[in-house]
């Protein structure tokens, strides 16, 4: 496993922890979810936004290690179908994985989904443009 690749964002808002594999059009990528974490609620939990978030970031981090081969992508741009379908907890190792299924002139569109000891935590959609 390596480092992630680089994205613009700092502690404690870049919430991948370690790449598990990257290829052409999928990535994987681990979430070391924390009591400490500052994302992490009073209660335990980490909330979905952040969930959805750390799919996104994925998709940044994976189009960014193509060097050149998908174009360079600056913001989320937009969410389609995204559901969480249990919660995710301090303690829990969440897998992020993301693949491209679509490429536009300005803008990647990927699928996402996030597990937790192989079982379907979240998923959905997210468009990743460039900036302007």
């Amino acid at each position: 496993m390596s480092r992630v690749p680089r994205l613009p964002h700092g502690a404690p808002f870049l919430l991948l922890d370690q790449v598990v594999e990257i290829g052409e059009r999928k990535g994987a990528f681990l979430k070391l979810v924390s009591a400490a974490d500052p994302c992490v609620g009073r209660d335990g939990r980490l909330p979905a936004a952040f969930v959805l978030e750390a799919l996104a970031q994925a998709g940044g981090a994976l189009v960014s290690a193509q060097e050149g081969k998908l174009p360079a992508v600056g913001y989320l741009a937009a969410v389609d179908d995204f559901r969480m379908h249990g919660e995710v907890r301090a303690g829990d190792t969440l897998r992020v994985e993301v693949e491209v299924v679509r490429i536009f002139a300005s803008a990647v569109l990927l699928r996402g989904r996030a597990l937790v000891d192989g079982v379907l935590r979240a998923e959905g959609r997210v468009t990743l443009a460039l900036p302007r």
